[in-house]
């Protein structure tokens, strides 16, 4: 998201993944959804007046050609309404109208300005209503709620800053008759409004750049789920300029229109699951049930369950297998989520027989996905996310462990860790890798569950920095570019870039030496600003970075 008095905030700021029948599927740098339905990831753009450019044959902006948004195949759009109460985007009315023609789903927001009294809250939810109003309606299909971008605190204190986000959020749903959702990002939450648990009963679009697929286990202010997910302010999209924001939505198409069906009053969490039935075997138990009588206006994309009160298991199924069961009676617990809220949970209890001890258990198969970020640095961390589910009925397996392996191409040093994985079967870690590596996720057969492997590749971006033996020399004085890698790049040929016309210019080569450095002398025959850098080429070992831009100044 972005201001509209002041330069872009800093920060502006799949579900599951799908499970594979019966082979490992290791993706990098890529999310997929569980649902029932289907599993394609259903992304859309939001956009500002900064994402209209002035150019030369539109020197007050450029417009937004939505027909290519949606041909690129963003399913949404959400676009800038208000500020305070004296800011409306000049681009709203059109870019909204436009991007509901070119059929795509379509929402707004409004850039919140806490401030005392408390009555600004009502003041500018009321602004902005009468905003979208200019543009269409709330109560229209493929419309989304209300949305409050709250990423400033207008100098309030915690408490009051969250009194005014309620009172803003309790006036916009009462003058639409819709649940608003909280536009936030993650530190903001945490940090700023001390991880209140106040909002979540309103819809998330949860802001964290990355490509890391967010989990209850990681949400902050206790939300279970992310509604949409602003996981990049730096994608690019068919018909708009530049780069810029691109958000995922956190279920199917088809719950994608449900959900922004605005002719409905609302929606809810589910009510409880229909008809449980257990259907004991040798030390274990099928449970199955059916869908909610009430879905809360928003489609089931899973289930939780607990069997005697233990630690609770996500499933996207109506259907899951309890495993390790004792003789006698056990109880479970059943409760439907959509992306409204956790449901109200059906409970009972079962029995087990007497069984034989040496009865033989057939194993089941088990899905494991690994994804990690799609480019890295050897100065900051790469992270590795696991996801271990049933290949029968995708329920997730709850503490199990997986064993990380990370071989980088070059050098004989590598990474290993432990992963535990959580409620949603997910697991996290983090290495280091100077050059690109393959990464390797197992886990080990037992008496339920056979091995599992899974395989990625990840390529890297070298450390490379750059310095000035000084900044500023008389003219023909001697200046010298040095700088380092990592030694595993010995022998490679590196370059001295020097900026401009517009575009790095190469002007000069050398080798990295044995210890992974590098020197180059700066011509300083010409007085002027030189901005320059050290730049290594793509090669089949890592991707290509250039090092930070150092600036001499020749007097």
């Amino acid at each position: 998201m972005r201001e509209a008095f002041s330069r872009p905030s800093l920060y502006r700021a799949r579900n599951r993944f799908a499970v594979v029948a019966s082979t490992l599927a290791l993706i990098v740098g890529a999310f997929t959804v569980v649902h029932a339905e289907a599993a394609t990831t259903i992304t859309g753009v939001d956009v500002s007046r900064w994402d209209h450019s002035a150019t030369t044959a539109y020197p007050k902006g450029t417009p937004i050609d939505w027909v290519k948004v949606k041909a690129a195949g963003r399913s949404f759009a959400i676009v800038k309404a208000s500020e305070n109460t004296n800011y409306r985007s000049p681009y709203f009315v059109s870019d909204y109208q436009q991007a509901r023609a070119a059929g795509l789903v379509v929402g707004s927001y409004h850039f919140a300005r806490p401030a005392l009294p408390l009555s600004t809250a009502t003041d500018q939810a009321k602004y902005y209503v009468s905003t979208v109003l200019q543009a269409g309606a709330f109560n229209a299909r493929d419309s989304f709620p209300p949305i409050l971008d709250l990423e400033v605190t207008g100098g309030l204190s915690r408490s009051n800053l969250i009194a005014w986000t309620q009172q803003f959020l309790t006036t916009s749903r009462a003058l639409t008759g819709r649940t608003p959702i909280l536009y936030t990002y993650d530190s903001f939450v945490r940090n700023t409004m001390g991880n209140t648990k106040l909002f979540t009963s309103y819809p998330l679009w949860y802001a964290r750049y990355s490509s890391i697929v967010p989990t209850s286990a990681t949400l902050p202010g206790g939300w279970n789920q992310w509604t949409m997910w602003q996981y990049t302010s730096t994608e690019t999209t068919n018909g708009i300029i530049g780069k810029g924001d691109v958000s995922r939505w956190n279920g199917t198409i088809s719950a994608l229109h449900i959900f922004a069906d605005g002719r409905k009053t609302g929606y809810a969490p589910p009510s409880a699951p229909n008809n449980p039935v257990v259907t004991p075997g040798v030390a274990s138990a099928t449970l199955n049930w059916e869908l909610p009588t009430d879905e809360g206006g928003v489609v089931v994309n899973r289930y939780r369950v607990s069997i005697d009160s233990g630690l609770e298991t996500v499933t996207p199924s109506t259907s899951f297998v309890a495993i390790a069961l004792t003789p006698g009676n056990h109880t479970y617990s059943i409760s439907a989520e959509n992306v409204a809220g956790i449901g109200q949970a059906v409970t009972g209890t079962f029995t087990m027989p007497p069984f034989d001890a040496n009865a033989t258990i057939t194993p089941v198969a088990l899905t494991l996905t690994s994804v990690n970020a799609p480019t890295g640095s050897a100065l900051t961390s790469n992270v590795v996310q696991v996801q271990l589910s049933r290949a029968d009925t995708g329920q997730a397996i709850n503490g199990a462990t997986v064993n990380i392996l990370v071989r980088p191409e070059l050098g004989t040093v590598w990474t290993t860790a432990v992963i535990t994985t959580d409620v949603e079967g997910v697991g996290t870690t983090t290495f280091k890798a100077p050059v690109d590596a393959s990464i390797t996720a197992t886990t080990q057969a037992g008496v339920w569950y056979n091995a599992s492997r899974a395989r990625s590749y990840i390529r890297i971006k070298p450390a490379l920095s750059a310095v000035l033996s000084t900044v500023s020399v008389k003219r023909t004085g001697l200046v010298k570019l040095r700088g380092g890698t990592t030694a595993l790049l010995a022998g490679q040929k590196i370059y001295r870039q020097v900026y401009a016309g517009g575009r790095w210019n190469t002007v000069a080569s050398s080798t990295i030496s044995p210890s992974g450095r590098y020197v180059f002398t700066v011509p300083t025959n010409t007085k002027g600003v030189k901005k320059v850098r050290a730049y290594l080429p793509l090669t089949p070992r890592h991707l290509a970075v250039g090092s930070r831009t150092v600036v001499l100044t020749v007097r």
